[in-house]
């Protein structure tokens, strides 16, 4: 199994790199702006694809796919079923 978290982070830090005064887990990524809309259809595809997981809707409209450390665990739980 692939880290998660090593995962997340190197995708959002594609451009930008998050300053390490920042706390990593409750960044919002979208609303930092390390990752766009257009991004984020990316970034869900590419976790599906490497986790083996599928998000539902009402897990994709959750405003806590967004912030780092609630994605991590929500992929650790769908990884766990």
């Amino acid at each position: 199994m692939k880290n998660i978290e090593e995962f997340v982070l190197n995708y959002i830090q594609k451009k930008y790199t998050v300053p390490e005064t920042t706390d990593i887990y409750s960044l919002n990524y979208i609303d930092e702006g390390y990752v766009d809309s257009l991004g984020l259809v990316k970034f869900i595809v590419e976790l599906e694809d490497e986790f083996g997981i599928e998000f539902s809707d009402s897990e994709l409209e959750d405003n806590s796919i967004k912030i780092v450390g609630d994605l991590i665990k929500l992929i650790e739980r769908k990884m766990a079923q």
